[in-house]
């Protein structure tokens, strides 16, 4: 059964914008084919990589893999300067990616898609896949090769001990809560952070084992969150609204020179400092640790998912223009 009618303003849902509005309603579905696994790998063309949505970037090792529409999951083991398509995908839109170590990670997307990895991104193995029940996965963390966490819309929350043989749904927020969670992140010794629709704070101090709702420095939505430093936490989304906390969540303190335009995503580099990216071409850094923030222009007027700092000089931006280079240098002192 389909859900209820809703507009679901979740992160990187739409091709056209990166703010996509999915729309949900409450009549039965007509038949649709599945999308075909696609057993194709290969070198992408650079033509390709720019004409790609994509949702989301990360690591595996010193290997970048980055995943976005048509079930494209590409990897880079140059810097972003050819890509090559990893194999065994559906044609679906994959919003989240995440490794745990460099061979071992996790891809999500719609139709609450998961599958893994276990060579670095260059082939892909579906654990789940739930067209019917229409809940996108936005989200995504690997502690290891065995543990690992998704979440999406409507409160979903799905976690694996096991390496991905099963995934259990469970319930982390109270009552009939069930906005939609659009990020999780790692921060300090052992946190997790998730962040949501409406103000949707979440706080674990144990690894995921328990879930605690936080109040909110602001009641907008959140589409992002980082860590900052050895134990700081950085929230962001609507409005260009940032805040970092320093003690998990109790007390928040407002970014400067944000806004005000809506944040996606972002990184860390190896010198602290933070890059934020998000609609209408929005670009911002700081380098006192999230406290204060420049903007920069980029060479594309788009909008941009995630960044990945390369070096202390350059960022490799991702959206939906696909990849692009970033200057860092002279932003913000």
């Amino acid at each position: 059964m389909r859900k209820p009618q809703r507009l679901i303003l979740a992160g990187l849902l739409g091709a056209s914008a990166l703010i996509a509005v999915l729309q949900v309603t409450a009549q039965e579905p007509a038949a649709a084919a599945t999308p075909a696994v696609l057993s194709t790998a290969g070198p992408v063309a650079k033509a390709t990589v720019e004409r790609l949505l994509l949702n989301d970037a990360t690591r595996a090792g010193k290997r970048i893999v980055a995943v976005g529409e048509h079930g494209y999951a590409i990897t880079s083991d140059d810097e972003g300067a050819s890509w090559q398509r990893g194999a065994g995908l559906r044609r679906t839109m994959l919003t989240g990616v995440r490794f745990a170590d460099d061979k071992t990670g996790w891809v999500i997307g719609h139709d609450g898609l998961i599958a893994a990895t276990t060579d670095g991104g260059a082939s892909w193995h579906e654990q789940r896949f739930a067209p019917d029940e229409e809940e996108p996965l936005l989200g995504v963390y690997a502690r290891d090769a065995s543990n690992a966490i998704a979440v999406g819309a409507y409160g979903l929350y799905l976690e694996t001990k096991d390496g991905g043989i099963t995934w259990t749904e469970r319930k982390i927020t109270e009552g009939e809560d069930d906005r939609h969670l659009n990020a999780i992140t790692a921060f300090g010794n052992g946190k997790l952070a998730i962040v949501g629709e409406s103000g949707s704070l979440l706080i674990s101090m144990d690894a995921g084992a328990t879930w605690t709702a936080a109040k909110p420095p602001y009641e907008g939505s959140y589409f992002g969150a980082l860590a900052i430093g050895s134990e700081g936490l950085m929230i962001f989304g609507l409005r260009g609204q940032a805040f970092v906390s320093s003690d998990a969540g109790v007390t928040w303190t407002a970014a400067e020179g944000s806004g005000p335009v809506t944040l996606l995503g972002g990184g860390v580099g190896a010198d602290g400092s933070v890059t934020l990216v998000g609609s209408a071409g929005t670009v911002r850094i700081s380098r006192d640790t999230g406290k204060t923030f420049a903007p920069l222009a980029p060479a594309k007027v788009a909008a941009y998912s995630t960044a990945l700092p390369l070096d202390a000089r350059h960022a490799l931006l991702f959206g939906e223009a696909g990849t692009s280079v970033l200057e860092l240098a002279g932003a913000a002192k």
